[in-house]
């Protein structure tokens, strides 16, 4: 899961082929669309996205996960 850093709207999201390329990274899926509105846990009930990762042992997984997730760059506008 993506959690939402700061509410906002969506602006656009960058770094997603360089996330996806990530080794052991299965799939990156952003469910907001630019212009939507963020509003972070516990208020709001929506991630941005989701990271899907499938490796050899549950700390290779958590590692791709956590490389993948550093390569998104979301722009939040106020």
């Amino acid at each position: 899961m993506i959690p939402i850093p700061r509410g906002g709207r969506l602006g656009r999201v960058s770094g997603l082929d360089e996330a996806r390329n990530v080794a052991d990274v299965e799939d990156v899926v952003i469910s907001i669309r630019p212009g939507q509105l963020l509003v972070p846990l516990p208020e709001g009930s929506r991630y941005l996205g989701f990271l899907f990762s499938r490796a050899a042992t549950a700390e290779r997984a958590e590692a791709a996960l956590r490389e993948a997730h550093a390569k998104l760059n979301f722009e939040i506008e106020d």
